[in-house]
């Protein structure tokens, strides 16, 4: 199984291989750079790939058997989208996840109890959604998401139990962090990159040409695009007969510890 730990393991035992050999045979120089670029890229590879479960192991989809998606939201909640987004789901009787950036939760505590008297289900984003985040030492990392949790828990009374990492990007600080919280990390297998276009119809058209049953698609609360095709891709999905259901019922798991 390719995972860190494995690569990590296979590496040291590949130099030390060759500096033993080295002693015997002349061994040109250039293996020693060329492995350690090898390493480093399947290091990047690991941490930028959500799907890849190479740092730490990240829900990305559902059964693929089973035509049905699940509709979640990142980096909210925004006092301008946000509500459009939820005024969307409630007129079509759909129940998403929503990923909560901290700070922006503690601003914004009528749309997080709204989002929850609502149906949805809330986790964990980071508490700033800083750019490097995942560079963080890994207690103020747990410091960020603590954060998160208790402002959460303020609102709702409900202790989260669900984290996706900003920019879906992992590291061994970013899984010991999550391990140690007890949290159930989620990814996605469907990026609507709704934060890189304004384009409405191409943005409908990539979602509606890349849908396959299991997906858990990825929007964010706080684009103008997101609002105006949503509503659109939801009757889209229904008229294709997929099924929407809410996350943790999707993935058959507890969103919350309480």
């Amino acid at each position: 199984m390719l995972n860190f730990r494995n690569v990590m393991v296979f590496f040291f035992l590949l130099l030390a291989a060759l500096l033993v050999t080295d002693g015997f045979l002349e061994i040109s120089a250039w293996f020693y750079p060329g492995i350690i670029l090898v390493l480093i890229t399947l290091l990047a590879w690991g941490s930028m790939t959500v799907s890849s479960g190479f740092y730490m192991k990240l829900l990305c989809r559902g059964d693929r058997k089973i035509k049905s998606v699940a509709l979640t939201f990142d980096d909210g909640p925004d006092a301008g989208y946000t509500p459009q987004v939820l005024d969307i789901l409630k007129t079509n009787q759909v129940q998403a996840a929503f990923f909560v950036v901290g700070s922006r939760a503690e601003n914004n505590p009528g749309l997080i109890s709204r989002i929850h008297g609502e149906g949805h289900i809330l986790g964990g984003h980071s508490h700033n959604h800083g750019f490097f985040f995942d560079l963080l030492p890994v207690n103020p990392m747990k410091i960020e998401l603590k954060n998160t949790e208790e402002g959460i828990m303020k609102i709702t009374g409900k202790k989260i139990r669900l984290f996706r990492p900003p920019y879906g990007v992992t590291n061994p600080t970013v899984a010991r962090a999550v391990s140690n919280m007890n949290y159930t990390g989620i990814g996605w297998s469907l990026k609507s990159k709704d934060t890189v276009t304004a384009d409405e119809k191409a943005l409908l058209n990539k979602l509606i040409k890349r849908v396959k049953p299991g997906d858990i698609v990825l929007f964010h609360d706080n684009q103008a695009v997101t609002v105006n095709v949503l509503e659109a891709f939801i009757a889209w999905l229904r008229q294709q007969n997929f099924t929407i259901e809410r996350l943790d019922n999707f993935l058959h798991l507890k969103a919350y510890a309480n």
